[in-house]
């Protein structure tokens, strides 16, 4: 239906959807309950990096929240960043927000950064196991774009290949967080741990899944 009508509701603003992005969702804005409470002064001028960002609205609307913050969104697909790019004209935070493209599966992928290291890194990255996609809800199984739910054979590549890169770009008390899906959140604090970074408990969404996981470096 969000395809159909183009848009979707995140936080109170509204957001340009197409087929390259995955919906918004409710489960998501406790990444920004979770932001907002690892970096409590709004005014700071932080430094923010959104990985895998799509329709732009989790580095935006932290740019909303943040006003005096700077932001990088990295997507690998092209269009996916088209449609962050119209989000960010639309909420006014353009001359604040630098999308570019990038993939952390390919070598030297952090070497594309500029402004690194970040005070805060995001990413709702994919992270559905491989041979469960085709399972899932039809309207995400067929319509949603692969490149964002696949996971790779346990649902964990993309943590692994984030986490890698952390002690790059993060900068030394700053904080990464990500979302994970159900059941996943301690296999994601052993992967954050294992690259000396502390993990935080995790933040729970509306229906008590423990959504959000966050370090320290």
């Amino acid at each position: 239906m969000a395809y159909i009508l183009g848009e979707r509701e995140f936080w109170g603003l509204p957001f340009k959807v197409t087929p390259d992005v995955l919906v918004p969702r409710p489960d998501s804005e406790t990444m920004i309950e979770a932001a907002l409470a690892l970096l409590p002064d709004r005014a700071r001028p932080w430094r923010l990096l959104d990985l895998g960002t799509g329709s732009g609205c989790l580095l935006l609307t932290l740019l909303r929240e943040f006003p005096n913050a700077s932001g990088i969104g990295l997507d690998a697909s092209l269009r996916a960043l088209d449609v962050a790019r119209t989000n960010a004209e639309a909420l006014a935070v353009a001359d604040r927000a630098t999308l570019i493209a990038g993939d952390w599966r390919e070598p030297g992928w952090t070497a594309a950064l500029p402004a690194a290291p970040f005070d805060l890194v995001v990413s709702n990255p994919p992270y559905v196991e491989a041979a469960a996609i085709d399972g899932l809800m039809p309207e995400v199984a067929r319509f949603e774009p692969r490149l964002a739910l696949d996971g790779g054979p346990d649902g964990l590549a993309a943590y692994r290949q984030i986490a890698a890169a952390g002690p790059k770009i993060v900068t030394r008390g700053g904080f990464l967080a990500v979302e994970g899906g159900e059941g996943q959140a301690s296999d994601i604090i052993d992967i954050f741990a294992a690259v000396g970074f502390a993990p935080l408990p995790p933040w729970k969404d509306l229906g008590g899944i423990e959504r959000v996981i966050a370090a320290r470096h």
